[in-house]
């Protein structure tokens, strides 16, 4: 991190809190850079909604699965070629409109003589990100009762069959005290407005998060088998790397960070001016892939020791992680670390999807903001008990958001690369040494709407 700070020459804001005692709520001096006024505040947010949205649930077993290395370098080579050109034009948007997503293209597209048609992407963009927020949070409920449980001690030494059925009977008989719980606590966040979410998912969440994964790693490499683990994770494999590897890579380095679900305008509407927005995305992409390698190396040693191969997605996550750690010395209370780091990565992600949809609302649709933020909140709650209704493994709901987003990333990079004048971005983006700013342009130009089509093809052929 501190590496990242130095080499991208990234300002750390201050915050100073005057609290007087006939206010209940606290002032911020509007005198000094407040915390969310800096490139690192941008970068940690953006970093720590990114770890949340995938890597932990299924990067593991798609390394292994899918050759090691070659993927590796597939998954790598998309994040920064296509899912940081894309983030970033978000972040422009945002930051040269100062609105939310509806409201940023509308402006963008206006400027650019451009229809004002555009505009609808930012109203897609929300609608996609409570739709992914319905479907993550009663996955935080899962890691939230796996971490009560692994601690408490019904889990210990059990058998792989038992850790299953445990699970099961959590999917079918959910917690709805932790759902109602999780729905008000993202409520009351979201109505505090985007500059709180970003302090508090990145100076909060995301320095937790750091700690909790260092210590996992400690404990994998004291306990975990390091040569088997070395051998899913890194292995040079090329008989398994084929086209359906290649698509899968990147699919995966595509959806990777957030773009597509207006969070980075959102961010870059709140952050202040002439920062160096590329740089300050391809910062938080490096802190993503680090997290995602430090996660696979701290979490696939353990489950060598205990001779259980990685399985995708739930499955890996909610039977064969638990299973490793009730059957290790001291995981239990490690197991209740990893589930407290994986709830609060997906939780800061949930507070982020709601913003934009909770900005839409406000700033275009005239509606309060702790209104908003309740309707939000609600449409959340009711989402989720639709959810648990019609069943938690729908299998097309994945799939229809991947399409999706993919969708909507294709149309923002034909906006912002062949609809809006190039100056338009450069007057935004000037910070940034003209080579890096042309290299963004160029692959936000052919690179991006090649891998994306590419992409939307194979899953129209090959759903599975």
């Amino acid at each position: 991190v501190l590496s990242c700070i130095f080499f991208f020459d990234l300002p750390i804001g201050c915050i100073i809190r005057v609290h007087r005692p006939w206010e209940s709520y606290w002032v911020l001096d509007n005198n000094v850079p407040q915390p969310w006024q800096g490139q690192t505040t941008l970068v940690f947010a953006l970093a720590a909604c990114s770890i949340g949205l995938g890597n932990v649930l299924r990067m593991p077993y798609l390394l292994g699965e899918y050759g090691g290395a070659p993927f590796f370098l597939c998954y790598v080579a998309t994040v920064f070629t296509v899912a940081v050109p894309l983030l970033t034009a978000e972040v422009m948007l945002g930051s040269k409109g100062r609105a939310s997503p509806l409201g940023a293209l509308r402006w963008a597209s206006d400027q650019s003589g451009r229809s004002t048609h555009w505009s609808l992407l930012g109203v897609i963009q929300c609608l996609l990100g409570v739709t992914l927020a319905i479907y993550c949070l009663p996955m935080i409920a899962w890691m939230v009762d796996r971490a009560v449980v692994l601690n408490s001690g019904p889990l210990a030494s059990a058998s792989a069959a038992e850790v299953a059925m445990s699970f099961q009977q959590l999917v079918e008989s959910p917690n709805l005290t932790i759902l109602v719980a999780l729905v008000g606590l993202v409520t009351l966040l979201a109505a505090l407005g985007p500059q709180v979410a970003m302090a508090l998912i990145g100076w909060v969440a995301l320095p937790a998060m750091a700690v909790a994964l260092l210590s996992l790693l400690q404990f994998g490499i004291e306990f975990g088998d390091l040569e088997s683990a070395g051998d899913w994770l890194f292995a040079v494999n090329y008989s398994d790397f084929g086209w359906e590897a290649a698509m899968m890579g990147m699919l995966s380095g595509v959806l990777t960070l957030v773009a597509g679900l207006g969070v980075g305008s959102v961010f870059g509407a709140r952050s202040p001016k002439n920062l160096p927005l590329l740089r300050a995305v391809i910062a938080a992409a490096i802190l993503d892939v680090a997290f995602m390698l430090v996660t696979a190396v701290a979490l696939i040693p353990l489950l060598g020791a205990t001779n259980v191969l990685p399985a995708e997605g739930l499955m890996f996550l909610f039977v064969a992680v638990p299973y490793a750690f009730a059957n290790l010395p001291l995981g239990e209370v490690y197991g209740a670390v990893f589930f407290g780091f994986a709830a609060l990565a997906t939780f800061a992600a949930l507070l982020a999807l709601l913003e934009p949809s909770v900005m839409l609302l406000h700033q275009d649709g005239g509606v309060n903001r702790n209104l908003a933020a309740l309707m939000v909140g609600a449409a959340l709650g009711l989402g989720v008990l639709w959810l648990e209704r019609v069943g938690q493994h729908l299998v097309v709901l994945p799939l229809l958001l991947d399409m999706a987003i993919v969708g909507v990333l294709l149309l923002l990079s034909v906006f912002v690369a062949w609809r809006m004048p190039r100056p338009f971005a450069r007057a935004e983006l000037y910070r940034e040494p003209r080579w890096l700013f042309t290299l963004w342009w160029l692959c936000l130009r052919f690179i991006v709407p090649t891998v994306q089509i590419l992409v939307l093809i194979w899953r129209f052929v090959a759903p599975q």
